[in-house]
């Protein structure tokens, strides 16, 4: 380990397209500050847009093309190894299951000195997690130096499941550059850029289009709503089966597919209230976004919407379309309700700026450097 010198850190992920895993490596890579920190990003399976935009930004991205079959890939625990070596990694961090595995098998196996691996998702949806997973990842937590969990739930999901000393577990919130969100652009401007409704009341959502993101529950509220626009930011396998449902319970919904995470906050200032209806989540970013927005927010009821929004937001059951129609109508009469919310929402969003995940990365980063020195 260098004396004085920049510390090598190793991302390694499955791939890189925009999610919000995917979008935090992004922004945690740019932030670190660079004297101390010189990073390289490893997709074990294929990149994507967020890899081309840290090649962009001057930052090596490896892909290995590996993981392209069923079963236990060797070659990406050799291929991650190599890369090891090659670049003299000091702090190997892994994000997500298969990476945590592979990356971390290639780690131990390469002598790296401080091993991170990160839990962004809670483990009992939408199943109950498999066995063997919940067994690698506790073997694997015993060569691990610390892991992370981006809140207290997802760090509740490890003790239980993977049997984890809770004093191993660091909660680092996810952030964003509240900068960003600190803009003079009018409601009608940020519609007339992306093309929406500028005479309707517009309830939007960011995320990708699938199951766990609830979307089917937004548009069937809807049904009884007068008046109303949903707009949807996002992809994924259920769009034709949502766009369908829409038609047929006669929604206006309009879906304006993946947007880059730069152009996110002109979305979130073209409407009126977020709406985030997920089933599951193990935390939530594109609240954090429309806090810093200072949009009035319906969500559902789950132990890390509650983490990140506090008392900025309105709760409905998982699934419960009545309850959530009604939220909706609440807010849609209650013009003081949707002010206090917002001025309470662009209050909290302060707590999960860019600026404290990366500070709070690089003081354990520190922290365990400086312990595997005394060693």
């Amino acid at each position: 380990m260098p004396d004085g010198r920049a510390l090598n850190i190793l991302h390694v992920i499955s791939k890189l397209p925009v999610g919000g895993a995917e979008n935090m490596l992004l922004k945690v890579v740019r932030g670190l500050h660079k004297d101390r920190f010189t990073s390289v990003v490893c997709c074990i399976n294929e990149g994507g847009k967020i890899a081309d935009e840290l090649q962009r930004s001057g930052y090596k991205v490896v892909v290995l093309d590996r993981m392209t079959g069923h079963g236990f890939d060797l070659g990406a625990v050799t291929a991650l190894y190599q890369l090891i070596k090659r670049e003299n990694v000091h702090i190997l961090r892994t994000y997500q299951y298969h990476a945590n595995l592979y990356g971390r098998i290639g780690g131990i196996l390469a002598g790296v000195p401080v091993i991170i691996p990160s839990f962004h998702n809670l483990y009992e949806f939408p199943d109950k997690p498999k066995l063997h997973r919940r067994f690698f990842n506790y073997l694997l937590s015993l060569r691990s130096d610390a892991l992370v969990a981006v809140s207290n739930a997802v760090a509740a999901d490890i003790v239980e499941y993977d049997k984890v000393r809770p004093d191993k577990i660091k909660v680092i919130y996810n952030g964003i550059s509240l900068n960003e969100f600190d803009m003079t652009l009018s409601r009608q401007k940020a519609r007339e850029i992306l093309n929406l409704p500028a005479d309707m009341l517009i309830v939007g959502t960011v995320g990708n289009l699938t199951e766990q993101k609830g979307h089917r529950f937004l548009i069937e509220s809807a049904s009884g709503l007068t008046g109303v626009c949903i707009a949807i930011a996002g992809d994924g396998p259920l769009k034709l089966r949502l766009k369908n449902l829409a038609q047929q319970s006669g929604v206006n919904c309009i879906f304006t597919g993946t947007i880059n995470p730069e152009k996110v906050p002109v979305f979130l200032m073209s409407l009126d209230i977020f709406c985030f209806s997920s089933l599951w989540e193990g935390f939530g970013g594109a609240l954090i976004e429309a806090m810093a927005a200072g949009l009035p927010i319906v969500a559902s009821d789950i132990p890390p919407h509650r983490e990140v929004i506090g008392d900025a937001g309105m709760f409905v059951p998982p699934g419960d379309i009545g309850k959530l129609t009604d939220a909706l109508k609440t807010l849609i009469a209650d013009t003081a309700l949707r002010t206090n919310l917002c001025q309470k929402a662009k209050g909290r969003a302060g707590i999960f700026s860019i600026e404290n995940t990366v500070e709070a990365y690089e003081d354990l980063f520190k922290k365990l450097i400086d312990k595997k020195r005394l060693l």
